[in-house]
């Protein structure tokens, strides 16, 4: 039969309304260079004789399996894996998911009905265990029915003439090509931040706050008094010394000095890709339900210390509030020891949030400040303190010129140009 792909789009679409955003972005292209169906995230390659073959399900099903394929982001979820188990992974827990959805499974493709309670990652270690276990018996042996086998004795992924439901052959170009677009963007990002000279303030003259400097004509009592406080307030916690919460004003808005989708991890637990818990039964089918993907989690410590004036303290809220449309958010401050995380949910949380601090600073205390539950740390800070004695995988957002080298992590200059850029759009 033949058959026309827009239609089919539309039946997809009908039948999975909450994968309509990922319907509309792909691109759906005709090619003699796959045999069946294929797909590398971006664009779904069908061969017209071999789909105008296939009965209207046949049809739907070889498009909807790609879909699922582009919607669960199996290509950038390949790197790093053997590239032959983790497309069998895949499609057998993709064709169980539409197997149960209603959608007649055809007799070429994969069918493995346990794989419907792993996801890919799960049932790729099942396939991969059995694969080292294989590779240890000496001569060839049949593989054993079940998930390392095709049924009735196939080669795995394929039926007995070879006949592969859809084409995997561009997943790993494409993830190295993904890899690579990364890592340049990353490194231009690098390379830039650089190049622009760090912030022109002289480090010693915020040694002092403003107001505690040298000034012409102060008397011996005058100067010992100050040394005496200012000895005081790198020594202690800043609420030993001044109990009282800063209070900043408001923060003002602008726009992000970084690019923090290039920054923060993507912590999203993939142990669930399509959901049967809150299934709907419509038009007598069952319905499952894409659940919502949790946000990337992050833990942010912020430099109170003496050495930070109200300015620089607003800065770091401001680039807070920026990294909350990309994340959830815990915040807290600190100087010689840490003040607690708060949960920041809104714009008004940040706004909110009590700031104590004001003595002198010890990054070991930011270090244990945070949790083993989240793969993003950031600290706010200034620089000017010793580094923490243990390593650290955080970033470490440095806003000035003190120069600084952390047991691990990463470090990034805020500089005094960028500063006044965004103060002109405060």
């Amino acid at each position: 039969m033949s058959f026309d792909i827009e239609g089919l789009q539309r039946k997809v679409l009908a039948r999975y309304p909450f994968f309509g955003s990922v319907i509309a972005g792909l691109e759906y292209e005709e090619s003699d260079r796959v045999r069946t169906t294929a797909g590398d995230g971006k664009t779904v390659f069908f061969n017209p004789e071999w789909l105008s073959g296939l009965s209207l399900d046949g049809q739907v099903f070889a498009l909807a399996h790609e879909v699922c394929h582009a919607a669960f982001q199996h290509v950038r979820r390949s790197r790093g894996r053997d590239p032959i188990i983790w497309k069998k992974a895949t499609d057998a827990v993709v064709n169980q998911l539409l197997k149960r959805d209603g959608l007649p499974l055809p007799p070429y493709a994969i069918d493995f009905p346990e794989a419907i309670d792993y996801d890919a990652e799960g049932y790729y270690e099942i396939l991969m265990e059995e694969k080292l276990a294989m590779d240890l018996i000496e001569g060839n042996m049949q593989r054993p029915e079940g998930p390392g086998s095709g049924e009735g004795g196939q080669e795995p992924g394929g039926t007995e003439t070879g006949q592969d439901e859809d084409d995997h052959s561009m997943w790993e170009e494409a993830a190295e090509q993904e890899q690579k677009e990364l890592e340049e963007k990353e490194e231009e990002l690098l390379d830039q931040l650089q190049k622009i000279q760090e912030m022109i303030q002289d480090p010693q003259d915020r040694d002092l706050p403003r107001e505690e400097q040298e000034e012409p004509g102060q008397d011996q009592d005058e100067k010992e008094a100050e040394e005496a406080l200012i000895s005081q307030k790198v020594s202690q916690a800043g609420n030993d010394v001044d109990p009282d919460v800063r209070n900043i004003g408001q923060i003002g808005s602008a726009g992000p000095i970084l690019d923090w989708r290039m920054i923060l991890r993507d912590t999203v637990n993939y142990g669930v890709d399509w959901s049967m818990e809150h299934a709907v039964l419509e038009d007598g089918i069952v319905r499952p339900i894409l659940e919502e993907r949790p946000m990337p989690e992050t833990e942010i410590v912020l430099d109170t210390s003496w050495s930070v004036d109200d300015e620089l303290l607003r800065n770091f809220l401001r680039e807070c509030r920026n990294i909350l449309q990309r994340s959830r958010v815990w915040a807290g401050c600190f100087d010689t020891v840490f003040y607690g995380f708060h949960e920041i949910r809104t714009e008004e949380d940040i706004e909110q949030m009590p700031l104590e601090g004001g003595g002198g600073t010890d990054f070991n205390a930011a270090a244990g400040a945070f949790s083993l539950r989240v793969d993003n740390r950031i600290i706010f800070t200034d620089g000017e303190a010793d580094m923490p004695g243990e390593a650290l995988d955080a970033v470490w957002m440095v806003y000035g010129d003190k120069a600084i080298d952390p047991p691990g992590g990463r470090v990034i200059h805020i500089t005094e140009e960028q500063l006044e850029r965004l103060r002109g759009r405060v």
